[in-house]
């Protein structure tokens, strides 16, 4: 059965099906190749696995983002970040990483990141001198912290998954998202050093008590949802459902970056990728939950405990398969079907679940820029108009410095656990 359901999902990818069209026909297969179970069972499975409350936070989030890449919101932000890092060398370059960690803070999307990150910061950096193709990587490659920076919605899809406390693992993600921007800001000084990128503006107070005003409050966003979830005051789904209110006052009211009539097409946009991530989510369920019955899991947790016991030795496995899987799957994707298989060996391994989940996240976050399927690689091409083969020399430095941090955030747990410990306790 599970031959069939592999095979199957295979073959769908090979004939250019939609990954989750994919799945299904997987899915179905098995199913009707095993015989004992109703074909019914599928689209059951369907709406059993979306009928969650937790859940609804991914669509809230989805339209915030839609708002925030429309509005000033991101551009405020982008012209702050200026302010704050301006003065070093490559300055642009490390205002376009600290705009990614504050955006992850508020959209929980990498791509929504790139969108509304690249489009500013893209044409002004090649207007200041910078390469397309250094402008496009440095875009893309500090998109991923989005995976990791809460509110996101990939930490999300992995509370669902595996139940772990999603405000547990949006700490947990906190430190890591920002080592990640830290690592990619060296490699940036350093190649703006080297060649000459970005001459240092000097630093101006006024400058930046301006910009602080005029971002203001849009930095109240992060410390809303972050502080109202972590103080207990409201869940993750009633922080995006405060969000979007909140977002909506400030593009429509506040700032009036566009006009009530902008507002249907925003929800229609949005509502397009609510359904197909809505629709991948609950087909991968489906496709895992054959997985459990079939014992692939299990089977897999007793043969690696048995052969590879060390869990350093399993950890490095985790991240050639997660770069493997982000050269065919987007992050999102891959996370569904690899979490069911690889969660329970982690925990009979001895993992902590935290732990484990931030790890397996930011090695699938790498997807995001490793072609063929690299989402923000291809964003950011487009917005930089240089090719995708032209970008591959200059994106190996950051991918190098993507990897080193993974690696840190692999073998230096308390990267990971220390802030969940502080709020709240060792405990699991």
């Amino acid at each position: 059965m599970i031959t069939v359901l592999v095979l199957a999902f295979f073959g769908g990818l090979l004939l250019s099906m939609p990954v989750v069209f994919a799945l299904a026909l997987g899915c179905a297969a098995a199913l009707l190749w095993q015989g004992r179970l109703p074909g019914t069972i599928v689209p059951q499975q369907i709406i059993a696995a979306i009928d969650s409350a937790p859940l609804l936070a991914i669509p809230l989030f989805i339209l915030f983002g839609e708002l925030v890449s429309r509005g000033s919101i991101g551009t405020r932000l982008v012209a702050l970040c200026e302010a704050l890092v301006g003065w070093i060398r490559g300055g642009l370059a490390h205002a376009n990483v600290l705009a990614s960690i504050f955006f992850g803070g508020i959209s929980g999307a990498a791509t929504a990141d790139t969108v509304a990150v690249g489009s500013v910061m893209i044409p002004e950096m090649k207007r200041r001198g910078y390469p397309a193709g250094f402008s496009a990587v440095v875009t893309c490659t500090s998109s991923v912290i989005g995976n990791l920076i809460p509110p996101s919605i990939d930490l999300i899809i992995f509370a669902w998954l595996t139940g772990t406390p999603v405000d547990r693992l949006f700490a947990a993600g906190l430190a890591p998202g920002v080592l990640i921007g830290f690592a990619l800001m060296a490699i940036s000084y350093a190649i703006c050093r080297r060649n000459g990128y970005g001459a240092p503006l000097g630093f101006s107070a006024l400058l930046l008590g301006k910009r602080l005003g005029e971002a203001g409050p849009t930095l109240l966003l992060p410390l809303i949802i972050l502080g109202g979830i972590f103080t207990g005051i409201f869940t993750v789904t009633e922080s995006a459902a405060i969000a979007f209110v909140y977002g909506l006052a400030l593009t429509f009211v506040v700032y009036r970056d566009l006009p009530l009539s902008a507002l249907g097409g925003l929800l229609r946009d949005s509502v397009v990728s609510i359904g197909s991530i809505m629709f991948l989510l609950a087909t991968a369920k489906v496709f895992g939950w054959i997985l459990t019955v079939e014992r692939v899991p299990q089977n897999l947790t007793a043969f690696l405990t048995t052969h590879m016991p060390s869990p350093e030795l399993f950890s490095i496995n985790v991240i050639l398969v997660s770069l493997l899987a982000g050269c065919f799957l987007t992050p999102a994707t891959a996370l569904i079907i690899l979490t069911p298989i690889l969660h329970p060996i982690a925990m009979a391994m001895g993992f902590d679940p935290l732990h484990f989940g931030i790890l397996l996240l930011s090695s699938l976050a790498l997807g995001h820029v490793t072609p063929p399927v690299g989402l923000t690689l291809f964003i950011a091409s487009g917005l930089s108009g240089e090719p995708i083969d032209r970008l591959m020399r200059p994106l190996l430095p950051f991918l190098l410095a993507l990897i080193v941090a993974v690696l840190i955030i692999a073998y230096v747990p308390a990267v990971t656990l220390t802030l969940p410990e502080m709020l709240w306790g060792t405990g699991r």
